[in-house]
């Protein structure tokens, strides 16, 4: 009897150790996402462009963000928020049980650190606070930002804030470098849902799951991106071609179209607030004169660009992406018209030209096409076109300053909040300058103008605030600051399985990965 109850407790023993056998995990699955570039820096409180927004976006978090392909808020380490009925204060209620990756936990104390060491940083997301007055901690999950004057569009800016863990700060800092910037370049400490595992400089970024993300990862979502580099694009499609990267970073029309033939590979097309347009530097020589500005306006063969795009382009407006306005997308378009042109520059006492110089970047075929294509029809009205293509960092070193600066050059710019105002002051505000390492290149400056940019948020109104936009979007037209090239599509190559979408709010090319999936 006692050896049948003794094989009998084995039988137990042994289908209790079935019972508790750990379930089959899933295979991990790899996101690679290859771009021309790689960010300079990791640091969030400093990287403003697309190769270091597909870091940030990935690894860091704001109160709240921009819903997948829209320009609808919602919240994340906010878990909802109150705005003040004069737009002068804001307060959010922090979400609960949210880590950061050193293991600290999220509180009002330490957003309100995180927030100000983007102030004292003052770099590219700092553009986003100018207005910020206060930032206060009103309890241990509560947290009230007060603005200098009403913003009714505040609230739009806020993903763009990424919030560091404080204890990261607190550790890392020195005497010499009290917001831990040193560290942050190179190390990294966010909520989101993806952790920094290593960087081989200027090859790979590779980012491996959160596994304390208080957020469920779908069953298809990537447990793994890497972020690679690769400065030619022609290698870059065949690597993606023969599945070795899942994501492209930018592209021209031609790998776009190539890929819709291609039966490895689709095209994501994502909701776009996107424009191309070449600023003129109006600090140099003649392009101090509104009319020479027109005139080179006016020579440019915008169809010939739009050819060029393949379909997966439409003609511009103006400063603004039709896509903000039903009446801008109604409006008329930019054309050529070398007959007006060369009338102007004989009235600007240019009859017989002049020579500038044109600064585009490598290995974009559409901006060696666009600077091409412009040396033609410039050459049409008696102006000598000097092109030269340099990789991003010597560029953007060149338009730091207005006397390094070339006389026109070429900048994609999308929308990085839902208000069309804050678009336009990216570009042609006196604090957005490239002097002060803004991307307004054509290093415009006036008060007047800046002064109804900036008033633009404290409209409530949506609707008026719309056409007082429109009225600041055709002043800024007229001044001929730039050659409006094309509104291109956001229609992106990517390997055939994956769903997902590109972040036009973050200069276009950025991936969100949480928000992908790969079919099969």
């Amino acid at each position: 009897m006692k050896k049948a109850l003794r094989k009998i407790g084995l039988l137990g023993v042994a289908g209790l150790l079935v019972s508790i056998a750990p379930p089959v995990q899933a295979a991990p699955i790899t996101a690679t996402y290859s771009n021309i570039a790689e960010t300079a820096t990791l640091d969030p409180a400093i990287a403003f462009s697309s190769d270091g927004f597909v870091f940030v976006r990935n690894v860091y978090e704001g109160l709240v963000e921009y819903k997948p392909g829209t320009m609808t808020l919602q919240g994340v380490l906010a878990k909802s928020w109150k705005a003040s009925a004069d737009g002068l204060s804001f307060t959010f209620n922090l979400r609960s049980g949210v880590k950061f990756h050193d293991g600290s936990p999220l509180n009002a104390d330490g957003v309100v650190m995180a927030l100000k060491r983007i102030q004292a940083v003052n770099q590219g997301p700092a553009t986003m606070m100018t207005n910020v007055s206060d930032i206060v901690a009103t309890s241990p999950s509560r947290v009230k930002i007060t603005v200098k004057t009403k913003d009714f569009t505040f609230l739009g800016k806020l993903p763009k804030l990424p919030i560091v863990s404080a204890a990261a700060i607190e550790k890392h800092k020195t005497a010499d470098d009290p917001w831990a910037s040193t560290w942050f370049a190179t190390n990294e400490a966010g909520s989101g849902p993806y952790i920094l595992d290593n960087w081989q400089r200027n090859q790979a970024i590779t980012l491996a799951k959160n596994p304390t993300y208080w957020r469920t990862f779908g069953a298809k979502t990537p447990t793994k991106v890497v972020l690679r580099v690769d400065p030619d694009i022609t290698t870059a499609m065949q690597l993606l071609s023969s599945g070795q990267v899942d994501f492209m970073g930018a592209v021209g029309p031609d790998d776009s179209a190539a890929a819709a033939k291609n039966k490895n590979l689709q095209v994501l097309i994502s909701p776009s607030y996107y424009i191309q347009f070449m600023p003129m530097n109006v600090t140099k020589g003649p392009l101090k004169d509104v009319r020479v500005r027109k005139a080179i306006s006016l020579a440019f063969d915008y169809k010939g660009m739009i050819d060029f795009y393949k379909g997966y382009a439409e003609a511009a407006s103006g400063p603004l992406p039709n896509a903000f306005s039903p009446t801008l997308a109604k409006s008329p378009k930019m054309a050529q018209n070398i007959a007006e042109a060369k009338k102007l520059l004989a009235d600007a006492g240019y009859k017989k030209g002049f020579t500038m110089t044109y600064l585009g970047l490598k290995g974009l075929s559409y901006e060696e096409f666009a600077g091409t294509l412009l040396q033609s029809n410039l050459k049409q009205i008696g102006i000598k076109l000097k092109q030269t293509l340099v990789p991003w960092p010597q560029m953007a070193e060149a338009y730091k300053n207005q006397d390094t600066a070339y006389d026109i050059s070429f900048l994609n710019m999308s929308a990085f909040t839902n208000d069309a105002g804050n678009f336009l002051g990216q570009s042609y505000s006196s604090a957005a300058s490239g002097n002060n390492g803004g991307y307004n290149w054509s290093f415009y400056e006036d008060p007047a103008v800046d002064k109804k940019i900036a008033g633009l948020s404290q409209i409530k109104n949506d609707a008026k605030r719309m056409k007082a936009t429109l009225d600041v979007n055709k002043l800024i037209k007229d001044k001929y600051l730039a050659i409006y090239v094309a509104e291109p599509q956001l229609a992106q190559p990517v390997r055939k399985g994956w769903t997902g979408f590109y972040d036009s709010l973050d200069a276009n090319y950025t991936v969100r990965f949480f928000y992908t999936s790969k079919k099969s």
